[in-house]
């Protein structure tokens, strides 16, 4: 969706609630300020095998384009040795493609090709803005009938993989895709609609939940049919493996509400398991990443923040990237092994 088309929308919306136009108005502000583009960050400045140079000459990869809508993508091809199957990851939001290769490199090395790719308004894939929670589920649509139809990939079974707003589209789309062999929903939310509504409550009290007819409206009038989806119902909807993986302490997709573990009770799928991470693995992101990765990551923080204080100023960008050419990126974001084994086993075994 182009600018003009979002603004004529949002007019649109407007207009329809009139006699609530200030609610309207700061709904569509509200999405839109969240829903914002998303840059690559200056690798420079980031620690961690997310940078693509940092791990080029080990893990060789296609980059290409593919189109969803009318909006191009870019997607990225990794090949293994043995292609057991090819695992589809979906990233999660403020984040792209490359924010996943620790993961990535490591069930290549264990016999899986990968596809990933950028969603709309992220990193090297058009659009001016992510659009809202839907665009996660109609750009893993997209590239999955891309993956089925086009010959590159060969005739491996599929698989996906999901972080985050990615879990949350890898577990929804399932009630839209045939040919799916298997699907891993890390720190995943349940309902996108419900899930705008419970950051609002969060953030500001009962008094966020006041707009949530017009979230639920104004997302109806952006994606259609597509706001029906959630994580359960996509889940329910074959009787395929499905790991779903969620940490106690997440503050981003709390456990006991806006996960999709929280409504375990009604889950039918008998071919569902689960995995609980507690204590280092305990939060959104630390529950992928390797307890020596967690230490390490502390004891990076902790040599800023000495820096700082012997500085007695905040650092320039030159001194961050001075001391960032020394860090051990490989080691700072080192997967957790325990739940890649667990999702790899589960897909062997389908």
């Amino acid at each position: 969706m182009n600018y003009l088309q979002r603004k004529i929308l949002d007019g649109m919306f407007i207009a329809k609630n009139s006699d609530t136009g200030i609610n309207a108005t700061a709904v569509t502000v509200a999405y839109q300020a969240f829903f914002t583009r998303y840059n690559r960050p200056d690798y420079s400045l980031k620690c961690g095998e997310y940078c693509y140079d940092r791990v080029r000459s080990t893990l060789p990869r296609s980059e290409f384009y593919f189109k969803v809508k009318g909006t191009k993508l870019k997607g990225y091809y990794y090949e293994s040795k043995a292609k057991r199957g090819i695992i589809i990851v979906s990233h999660g939001l403020k984040a792209g493609a490359d924010d996943y290769i620790p993961l990535i490199k490591y069930v290549v090395k264990h016999g899986f090709d990968v596809f990933a790719y950028d969603v709309t308004g992220t990193y090297d894939s058009e659009g001016d803005n992510t659009v809202g929670m839907c665009q996660a589920i109609i750009d893993l649509e997209g590239a999955i009938k891309y993956v089925q139809s086009s010959h590159m990939f060969g005739n491996l079974p599929i698989f996906l993989i999901g972080h985050s707003w990615g879990a949350y589209a890898v577990a929804s789309v399932l009630s839209l895709c045939k040919g799916i062999s298997g699907c891993a929903a890390i720190s995943g939310m349940n309902n996108g609609c419900n899930m705008m509504v419970d950051k609002a409550t969060q953030y500001v009290g009962k008094i966020g939940a006041v707009p949530g007819p017009l979230f639920e409206e104004y997302q109806r009038m952006l994606f259609g049919d597509y706001v029906n989806c959630n994580a359960v119902a996509g889940i329910n909807s074959k009787p395929i493996p499905v790991l779903i993986a969620h940490g106690v302490t997440d503050k981003t997709i709390t456990y006991n509400t806006q996960s999709i573990v929280a409504h375990k009770e009604e889950i039918t799928n008998k071919k569902v398991q689960y995995y609980i991470g507690k204590g280092i693995h305990g939060g959104h992101d630390d529950i992928w990443h390797s307890k020596e990765a967690y230490i390490y990551q502390r004891e990076v923080e902790s040599d800023i923040k000495l820096l700082t204080f012997e500085k007695g100023r905040d650092l320039t960008d030159k001194e961050k990237q001075d001391y960032y050419k020394h860090v051990n990126h490989e080691l700072y974001s080192a997967p957790n092994e325990e739940l890649l084994d667990k999702i790899i086993a589960m897909f062997e075994s389908a």
